[in-house]
């Protein structure tokens, strides 16, 4: 959990990177990168932790840079996917 705040607090000083992810593309991406395994995206959106859209994406940029999704570019284009998903 404090790494998840540590990493909320980094991405707001880095003016909120994980706003410039397309989710479209993120969409695109989850069926190529993490569809395989996590078939089900609602099944993923309840284990998003975080109270806030900052939180949830500090906390899922933290995950999947160990999780399959080093590059920065294709994290935050899942995590705009996976956030708008979790918002429906």
């Amino acid at each position: 959990m404090i790494r998840a705040m540590f990493l909320a607090v980094l991405l707001c000083l880095a003016g909120k990177a994980w706003a410039a992810g397309d989710p479209v593309a993120g969409e695109a991406a989850y069926t190529k990168a993490c569809a395989r395994c996590h078939r089900s995206v609602d099944r993923l959106v309840p284990m998003i932790a975080g109270p806030d859209a900052a939180a949830r994406s500090a906390y899922l940029d933290g995950f999947l840079a160990d999780h399959k999704a080093p590059d920065p570019a294709m994290r935050a284009d899942i995590i705009a996917y996976l956030l708008k998903v979790s918002a429906l």
